[in-house]
């Protein structure tokens, strides 16, 4: 997600917060070199009448960390006038050396970092984005359901010793499929449990299509998002998912910076560690989003079979590789350029044009 911006010049006061369900604890930092530290009940009107009190005439800024908490601080906050940064809990650094960790010590780290100009905040989904976010993340529940369903149901059939009898034990999850399995000769207690996890399968793959249609709907409704959506699906290997599960975690493509930035919230950019002229790039750095990481490798395999200068890219990636791990590599770094592709037709609201 495209970073923003701030300059520490511009404020007096510093707030760094750690929020969970039950307290806010708080630093504050300010140039009289004043570093207080307080813990609150979770409660956004708290702490605003506790600025309002001891800082009223002050520019004050507070930060905290992405969480399950969600944004209702920060909604609060900015209905009230006080900026309020989020940031990515791995963009705060920790010393190697530090082994105690509490929620006065990590709000010390982010008023730190916030006072110096070193805090990376994140840019909040607002509107439609935020709600297509939350749409996306029910998908994402199920489809991991989904997957961790078909994996014990696979684990039951090897410990059983079924999958001989299995005429395609390794075939695509139909409705025949499914019936195969319910149908197949074993013990009670192995058909009891098998059962069980075909029930948690279907129920998985029901809630999928569902919400599915949801997100079509969803999309449909909103014109913006809709067009975003063909743009996105215009390139090869993206379909319906990518394009709208992409969407859902960058947020308002107008905010988008530079054509490096998908790759780096998604985790595909390579790790570095060049000195001088000698340049030294490694694995790709994981950060961000796992399961958008995934969606684009799996799309990059299709659009390799589509697209002729995806291929020679491809081929000529592998070549330079051990044979060992030269596949893995190439897909990886196409799917890196699928980005690239992604951030010029968002940014020039246009269909891919294909060479």
């Amino acid at each position: 997600m495209a970073r923003l911006t701030y300059h520490p010049k511009n404020f007096e006061t510093f707030i760094g917060l750690d929020v969970d369900k039950k307290s806010f604890s708080f630093t504050v930092h300010n140039r009289s070199e004043m570093n207080k530290s307080k813990k609150i009940p979770s409660n956004p009107e708290g702490l605003y009448n506790y600025i309002q009190k001891h800082f009223d005439s002050e520019k004050v800024i507070c930060a905290h960390e992405a969480g399950p908490t969600g944004y209702h601080l920060y909604d609060y906050l900015k209905q009230k006038g006080i900026l309020c940064l989020i940031t990515a809990p791995a963009s705060i650094p920790k010393a190697r050396n530090q082994r105690v960790k509490n929620n006065r010590i990590d709000s010390v780290d982010i008023a730190d970092n916030l006072m110096s100009g070193k805090l990376k905040p994140i840019r909040v989904p607002q509107g439609p984005y935020r709600e297509l976010r939350e749409l996306t993340k029910i998908r994402e529940v199920y489809a991991h359901d989904r997957k961790v369903a078909k994996q014990r149901i696979k684990a039951v059939l090897l410990s059983a010793h079924l999958y001989p009898i299995l005429k395609e034990p390794e075939a695509h999850w139909s409705s025949i499929y499914i019936k195969e399995l319910q149908q197949i000769e074993c013990s009670f207690a192995v058909r009891h449990r098998l059962d069980m996890l075909i029930e948690d399968f279907e129920y998985a793959r029901k809630k999928l299509l569902s919400i599915h249609r949801t997100l079509r709907s969803f999309c449909r409704e909103n014109d913006q998002i809709n067009q975003y959506i063909h743009h996105l699906q215009s390139i090869p290997g993206v379909g319906f998912t990518v394009a709208v599960m992409l969407l859902g975690n960058i947020g308002d493509p107008q905010y988008l910076q530079n054509p490096r930035e998908i790759a780096s919230f998604v985790g595909l950019t390579p790790r570095e560690q060049s000195t001088g002229d000698d340049v030294n790039r490694g694995s790709i750095t994981h950060l961000g989003d796992k399961t958008m990481r995934s969606l684009l490798i799996e799309a990059a395999w299709v659009s390799i079979r589509h697209d002729t200068q995806l291929k020679q890219f491809f081929e000529r990636v592998r070549s330079r590789n051990h044979p060992r791990i030269a596949s893995n590599i190439a897909i990886t770094a196409v799917a890196r350029k699928l980005t690239q592709y992604c951030y010029r037709v968002l940014i020039d609201k246009r269909d891919f044009i294909q060479h």
